[in-house]
This record gives C-alpha cells, structure tokens and sequence, in this order.
C-alpha cells in the first residue's frame, strides 16, 4: 500500500485584471511546462479542477491542481513558485496561492 499523506491544491488564474477589465490568459502552453516540471520529479499522479474564483469583487475562472506526496519527495511548492514567478509577466498576477494539507500560503509578487 502506498500512502501519500501530504495534499497541495495549487491554484492558476485564468484571467488577469488589466485596464479596469478581466482578460483571458493563454494558459495551455504555461500548464503544460507546469505538468511537466511536477512529472520530472515524480509527481505524475494530479487533478484538475475548474472552478469559479472571487477576488476583490471580481468574478474569474480558475483551475486547481491537486497533487497528493509523500513525505520523501521533493516539495513540488517550490516548483509551481518558481513556475509562477518564471511565467507571472503572462499571468499578470499580484500573488499566487496554493493550499497544503488544509492551509493557504499566498505570496506577493514583488
């Protein structure tokens, strides 16, 4: 049996807020790069989860990716933030978020 004991839902934006209006992101290549930086560390087992999001009053479409470890792998927090920071110039985001085992971190870009 394996278990996997550590849970993170990390969470991308699929717009971004930019002259008073929500714009749509060209996600699908930024994804892909995403999934496969997780599956060159051993993360190859996620879930994808469209959902609605809230922020500051605005309405947005958001996905979740959720990844279960185990404690010896190497933290994929690391990955998506680099990720994140590497790609924020097309995401136009003011911070990030992710959640790990029922806590949310959310960092400002600087």
């Amino acid at each position: 049996m394996v278990k996997l004991d550590e849970k993170y839902i990390f969470h991308i934006p699929l717009f971004k807020y930019a002259d008073d209006k929500l714009i749509e992101i060209e996600i699908v290549d930024l994804i892909e790069d995403l999934m496969d930086q997780f599956s060159q560390n051993g993360h190859d087992n996620l879930y994808v989860t469209k959902v609605k999001g809230y922020y500051k009053s605005r309405c947005y479409d958001e996905l979740l990716i959720t990844l279960f470890v185990c404690k010896s792998s190497h933290p994929p927090e690391e990955i998506f933030q680099n990720w994140f920071k590497k790609h924020n110039e097309i995401l136009g985001q003011e911070a990030f978020a992710y959640e790990y085992n029922n806590r949310m971190f959310i960092e400002k870009i600087i």
